[in-house]
């Protein structure tokens, strides 16, 4: 049996021959949030591997391939391997410009526990405060996720907001509940 591991930038290959197979162990740590796929580097070209998966706090991904097989393929011996980024993650969730993304939702009903703890139970709120008249709340509005601040839901209003609909709530500066307007 012969084993050998080869560091690369953000990750490591562990290769290990039994027989006349190869069985690999890539483990990476990306720098941003995707999809990536695993790529074997040899002397005269390279393999993808497949996509890496989320698997103790990194990604990885394990094959068990002839060493023959990547002989043809001119990765034999392996010299390397890189994590390629298939296809990105959207950062930070929808946004709402003009809009300050809420943080502790149910901070806003401090006399209403009701509304206070069915407001935590979204994380995607948006506040646009209306000075004397009260605050806006909105949540992006999905068909197959749960209808946010059920208790108020016969007040709000489905708009369309920056290319995309959203759930939006209209409440007094104390945080009761009121009809949204046109």
């Amino acid at each position: 049996m012969e084993q050998r591991t080869i560091q690369f930038p953000r990750g490591r290959l562990t290769c290990t021959v039994r027989g006349g197979l190869a069985e690999l162990c890539l483990e990476v740590r990306p720098d941003r949030p995707g999809l990536y796929r695993g790529l074997l580097k040899g002397p005269r070209g390279q393999v993808d591997l497949g996509l890496l998966l989320p698997e103790g706090g990194c990604l990885r991904l394990g094959r068990t391939v002839p060493v023959a097989d990547l002989a043809g393929k001119g990765c034999w011996p392996v010299t390397g391997a890189e994590a390629v980024l298939a296809h990105a993650f959207r950062q930070g969730g929808p946004s709402l410009p003009g809009w300050q993304r809420v943080r502790d939702p149910a901070a806003r009903f401090p006399g209403d526990p009701v509304l206070a703890r069915a407001a935590a139970e979204e994380d995607r709120w948006f506040l646009c405060p209306k000075e004397e008249d009260g605050f806006l709340l909105a949540a992006p509005w999905d068909p197959r996720r749960s209808f946010p601040l059920v208790p108020a839901f016969c007040l709000a209003r489905v708009r369309e907001m920056a290319g995309r609909r959203w759930v939006v709530f209209r409440f007094s500066p104390e945080g009761r509940p009121m009809a949204e307007g046109p």
